[in-house]
C-alpha cells in the first residue's frame, strides 16, 4: 500500500495532447509566484485508491520538502537531490532523483515553465483558481502533473499526478503559511538501511 502511494507521488509525465489549450498568462503567473516562494509550511489532504490521508506539508526551495502523514508510518522527504520515502516501520527508505518528482519542478533554484524541460500541455481557469497540466520533456508516456493554484491572491492550492498505469493521486494543501525558519536537520533523516530504485543498497546519514 505504502509503495503504490509512493509510486503514485512521484510519477509523472503522459503524452502530451496537441490539441490542449495553453494560456501563457496563466503560465506566467504561476511562474512568476513559484519563483517568489522561498518557504511554505501547512497541512494536506491526499486521496489516492479512494483512500484518504491527511498530514503536514512543508517545503524550502532550492530542494528541500518534507511530507508527514498523520496515520501512516511514512515519511516522503528532501535534502536538495533525491526524495527519500521513509517507512518508518520497516525502518528503510527507497529513494528517487528529486527531478523526476512533481515536488522537484516546484523546489527548483529556478522554475522555468516556457524555455527549460518542463513542458505545460494545457491550462485551465475557473472562478477561483487555475491549473497547469505538465509533463517533463523525454519522458513523454510516463504520467502527467497537473498544479492548481489559487488566482487572488496566486498560491499553491493542489496537486494531482497521474502515474504510466493511469492510478491517480490527489493532493489538496490548506492552512499554507510563508515559513523560512525551519530547523537545521529539518529535511534529513538519520542512517537507515536504504533500497535505492537504480539497484543495490545504501545507507544515508
Amino acid at each position: 500500500m505504502m509503495q503504490k502511494i509512493f509510486v503514485a507521488v512521484i510519477g509523472i509525465l503522459l503524452c502530451v495532447n496537441a490539441n490542449a489549450a495553453v494560456d501563457s498568462a496563466l503560465v506566467a503567473a504561476a511562474q512568476k509566484y513559484l519563483n517568489s516562494i522561498t518557504g511554505l509550511a501547512g497541512g494536506f489532504v491526499q486521496t489516492a485508491n479512494g483512500e484518504q490521508q491527511r498530514g503536514n506539508f512543508a517545503m524550502l526551495r532550492p530542494g528541500r520538502v518534507r511530507l508527514d502523514y498523520d496515520n501512516m508510518p511514512v515519511q516522503l522527504i528532501s535534502d536538495g537531490t533525491d526524495l527519500y520515502f521513509y517507512d518508518k516501520s520497516l525502518e528503510q527508505i527507497t529513494t528517487v532523483p528529486l527531478t523526476s518528482t512533481p515536488a522537484g519542478i516546484l523546489v527548483r533554484q529556478n522554475i522555468d515553465l516556457e524555455n527549460a524541460d518542463i513542458n505545460v500541455m494545457e491550462t485551465n481557469r475557473d472562478k477561483d483558481t487555475f491549473s497547469l497540466k505538465m509533463n517533463l520533456r523525454g519522458q513523454e508516456g510516463i504520467g502527467n502533473m497537473t498544479v492548481v493554484f489559487n488566482s487572488n491572491p496566486v498560491q499553491l492550492n493542489a496537486w494531482s499526478v497521474v502515474d504510466a498505469t493511469g492510478a491517480k493521486t490527489d493532493v489538496v494543501f490548506y492552512d499554507l503559511q510563508t515559513k523560512t525558519n525551519f530547523g537545521n536537520d529539518y529535511f534529513q533523516i538519520q542512517k537507515h538501511r536504504t533500497v535505492s530504485t537504480s539497484g543495490g543498497d545504501a545507507f544515508y546519514d
